[in-house]
C-alpha cells in the first residue's frame, strides 16, 4: 500500500511539476508575442502621428547647378526629370515605382531636415539627385536613336510610375528615411557607416541583392602606373606619397569593410581610405582588387556606386522575379514603412 501511495505522489509531483513548466514557457511565450505586438502598434502610431502632424509641401525649390538659379516646381514634375535621369526607362515598371518612391523620400528628407540654404535640393547629381526637364531628356534619348514612338512609350512609363506611386515614401519610425541608391551593388549593398564613417543607420546595413553579374556595370577595370597613381594622389591629399617606377610592392589593399569591398589601401609608405583612392583614380566601386602587370597596376573593379541603400540593377532583377516596388524596397531598407503621406496646401 505505501508502495502505491508513493507511485501515486512520484506521479503527481511529475505531473505538476511538468504543468508547471508547461505554464512558465507560456508566459515566457506571451511575454514576447506581448512586446512583438506592442512594437508593431507604437511604429502604427508613429506612421500615423507623421501622417496627422507632418504633411508634405506640394512643391521643390530646386537649384539648377549651371546657372545658380532656384525653380519653385511641382514634386510630380520634379519627379519625372529625376527617374528618367537616374535610372534606365528601359526598367521594369516595378523597379521605376521603386526608385520613384525612393526619389521622393529622397527629397522629403532633404526638405525635412533642411539641407541647404536657400533651396530644397539641387540637380547635381554628386550633392543630390540628378534632374533634367522634359526637354533635355528628350534630346538626351534622341542622341541615343530612341525614335519617337519608344521616347513616348519611356514617358509613359515614367508618368505611370510617378502618378501610381502618389504622395508615397518610405519613413523609419515615423521620419523619412535617408533614401540613398545606387546603380550596382556587385552582389551585396554596404554599410552607410562604411562609407561616411557616421553612427549604423539600421535600415541601411549589407543585404543581398541578386541578379547584378547581368548588367553591364558588374565588372570594370582601370590600370595605372605606380607614377600616375602618384600624381594623382598628391594632386588632391595634404599626406604627399612616393612610389617607385614600377610600384611593386608598393601599393596593397590592407583591409575590407562587412561587406567585402576595399576599406583601406596602402600607397608607398601612406595608408589612405579606399572612398579616396576610388575618387581619385575614377574607379567605379571601392570593391576592387589590385593586380601588377607589365609595370601597370590594374584595378579589377565589381559594381557601380557607394553601394549604400537600393540597387537599381538589383531592384530590376527583382521586379523581373515578381516583387512589387514596395517589396523591393523593403529588401534594401531593412524595418521601414512604406506609407501615403499628405500633402500641405503651399
Amino acid at each position: 500500500m505505501n508502495k502505491k501511495l508513493i507511485m501515486y505522489y512520484a506521479f503527481f509531483c511529475t505531473l505538476t511539476l511538468i504543468i508547471i513548466i508547461i505554464f512558465l514557457i507560456n508566459i515566457k511565450r506571451w511575454e514576447q508575442e506581448k512586446q512583438i505586438t506592442e512594437k508593431i502598434e507604437k511604429e502604427i502610431e508613429e506612421v500615423k502621428k507623421y501622417d496627422k502632424e507632418n504633411k508634405v509641401s506640394r512643391t521643390i525649390r530646386l537649384k539648377i547647378s549651371n546657372t545658380g538659379e532656384v525653380q519653385t516646381i511641382d514634386m510630380d514634375e520634379y519627379l519625372k526629370g529625376v527617374l528618367p535621369s537616374e535610372m534606365p526607362p528601359s526598367y521594369e515598371m516595378e523597379a521605376l515605382k521603386a526608385q520613384a518612391v525612393v526619389a521622393r523620400t529622397y527629397a522629403y528628407e532633404k526638405m525635412s531636415t533642411n539641407t541647404h540654404e536657400g533651396f530644397d535640393i539641387c540637380d547635381n547629381f554628386a550633392c543630390c539627385q540628378a534632374y533634367y526637364n522634359k526637354e533635355k531628356i528628350s534630346e538626351i534619348w534622341t542622341g541615343r536613336g530612341f525614335d519617337k514612338k519608344t521616347r513616348d512609350k519611356y514617358w509613359e512609363k515614367i508618368n505611370e510610375a510617378v502618378d501610381s506611386t502618389n504622395n508615397i515614401a518610405v519613413v523609419y519610425s515615423g521620419k523619412f528615411i535617408k533614401a540613398y541608391f545606387h546603380a550596382n551593388s556587385g552582389g551585396k549593398t554596404e554599410s552607410a557607416s562604411e562609407i561616411w564613417g557616421k553612427q549604423k543607420i539600421s535600415y541601411l546595413e549589407p543585404v543581398e541583392s541578386r541578379g547584378e553579374e547581368e548588367h553591364s556595370y558588374y565588372k570594370s577595370n582601370e590600370s595605372f602606373t605606380a607614377k600616375e597613381i602618384e600624381n594623382k594622389i598628391n594632386s588632391k591629399s595634404e599626406v604627399k606619397c612616393r612610389v617607385s617606377n614600377d610600384g611593386k610592392d608598393e601599393i596593397e589593399i590592407l583591409s575590407h569593410t562587412v561587406s567585402g569591398r576595399v576599406k583601406k589601401v596602402r600607397v608607398g609608405e601612406n595608408i589612405y581610405e579606399a572612398t579616396f583612392i576610388r575618387a581619385i583614380l575614377g574607379l567605379k566601386s571601392t570593391n576592387f582588387s589590385i593586380e601588377k602587370k607589365d609595370n601597370k597596376i590594374i584595378f579589377n573593379v565589381t559594381g557601380y556606386g557607394h553601394g549604400v541603400g537600393m540597387s537599381q540593377t538589383g531592384a530590376n532583377y527583382y521586379a523581373k522575379e515578381g516583387y512589387i516596388y514596395d517589396q523591393i524596397i523593403k529588401h534594401y531598407y531593412k524595418g521601414v514603412d512604406v506609407v501615403k503621406v499628405e500633402q500641405k496646401e503651399d
